[in-house]
């Protein structure tokens, strides 16, 4: 052998030594910087004004291809089309008593808000728990969602307002006033997408910039249901001696994009989930201890839209049968742990949650791993719906910021994040 070759063997051994045992440090500078990186403002939000989430397909993309994953064999591209039909909110303005206000911080737009620009009186309808009037034509309404004091706590007379019980059931009863638009007085402001609209504007606003006598109101919002193409990206390890037998580990890189200047970055949903998966393939592709099962990496799109890219993954076009798919592993809101982690779908499958806990219990990765039913609050869910056993792990505690401009990389603390990655990677490799 020629010297050269065997001292780039050498070298190779001694590097991918090195990488299976980065330090924690390395790990979680690696972490922000991928973190970082889908959270750039080139990203855009990941979301579906100025092609967000197209530009974080080809990121995470690049990445599958950087890290040495293969194409799936049923598919030619990296790339799995899908088609998704979303109420896009492209821009909205606010102006209370001749302050404008500031999208993302101090207001948002109603997931099912329509289009409408208009300047008017606005009613008061404090918390809009009872007709108050019969009509409101040409006039703002605007009203509070939760409980007034005298009702938070006490359960009997909240029984006498169940039909207005939640935000949807109020906005149902105001728009029967034929109001020109609605002002939703929320004490956070907590975004999101929705696949049809109301036939006016209506906005969120943060309690804390309700002015305290408020005369008029400019509200302009620029919206419409649009369909377009979105993408899951897939990405695969073979296995050893099981190549035709699956796990899956998978995570959203969708999150909620812009709103005019704002941009929702979703560091914690879920740029984190996304590092995490990424993180994770890199460590499969390098190991000397590769899996007898083959490894389907999936980036799914259109989580934020209703879980669209995992449903239509599932339901319409699953690269791997799900019949050859031993357990999916999906990670969201991966940030934090401070308090331990969240298994949905850990009481649907006890010996799999009995074996994460005890590889907990061995090594003390996290304070504590609970478990929950199966639920649809992200892409874990027609998995299990349709009988292939799974997890949804999320990490619990640390900052609250969740679907609003705060979720951004500086307030994410990854405070358990080497920790939960090596019990997930214990867990897939004790999978038989």
């Amino acid at each position: 052998m020629k010297l050269k070759n065997l001292i780039f063997i050498l070298f190779f051994i001694g590097w991918n030594a090195s990488y299976t045992q980065q330090s924690s440090e390395e790990l979680l500078q690696s972490a922000r910087t991928e973190i970082d990186s889908l959270c750039s403002e080139r990203l855009g939000g990941r979301g579906y004004i100025d092609a967000g989430h197209i530009r974080a397909a080809n990121y995470v993309e690049k990445r599958f291809i950087e890290i040495g994953l293969k194409k799936a064999k049923k598919l030619n591209s990296y790339q799995q089309p899908f088609p998704l039909t979303i109420n896009r909110i492209e821009d909205a303005g606010l102006i209370l008593n001749k302050t404008e206000l500031k999208p993302g911080e101090d207001f948002i737009v109603n997931r099912y808000s329509g289009a409408g620009k208009l300047k008017g009186k606005v009613v008061d309808l404090g918390y809009a728990l009872e007709e108050s009037v019969s009509s409101l034509s040409g006039k703002i309404a605007l009203f509070r969602n939760g409980w007034p004091e005298e009702i938070a706590n006490d359960a009997e007379k909240k029984k006498q307002y169940q039909d207005r019980a939640n935000v949807m059931d109020r906005l149902a009863a105001v728009m029967r006033m034929k109001p020109g638009g609605i002002i939703v007085v929320e004490n956070k402001l907590t975004a999101g997408f929705a696949r049809e609209q109301f036939p006016i504007p209506v906005v969120e606003l943060k309690a804390d910039k309700l002015p305290q006598k408020i005369k008029n109101a400019e509200i302009f919002v620029k919206t419409e249901v649009t369909e377009l193409q979105s993408q899951n990206v897939i990405g695969v390890i073979p296995g050893t001696t099981h190549p035709d037998s699956f796990l899956i580990i998978s995570a959203h890189y969708d999150h909620l994009g812009k709103l005019g200047p704002a941009i929702f970055t979703g560091a914690n949903d879920n740029a984190s989930g996304t590092t995490m998966m990424l993180s994770m393939a890199e460590y499969f592709a390098q190991t000397d201890k590769a899996l007898p099962y083959s490894l389907l990496f999936i980036a799914f799109g259109g989580e934020e839209t209703g879980l669209v890219g995992s449903n239509y993954y599932v339901n319409s076009n699953p690269v791997v049968p799900l019949a050859q798919t031993k357990f999916i592993l999906n990670l969201d809101l991966m940030g934090n742990g401070i308090d331990g982690i969240m298994a949905v779908g850990g009481k649907d499958y006890p010996s799999y949650f009995d074996q994460l806990t005890q590889l907990n219990e061995g090594e003390k990765y996290v304070p504590k791993v609970r478990a929950r039913n199966n639920a649809p609050n992200s892409d874990h869910y027609f998995f299990l719906q349709n009988g292939v056993p799974g997890f949804f792990i999320y990490t619990l505690g640390g900052p609250p910021h969740y679907h609003d401009v705060n979720d951004n990389p500086s307030t994410i603390e990854l405070s358990k994040y080497v920790e939960v990655r090596e019990l997930l990677i214990r867990f897939l490799e004790g999978i038989n």
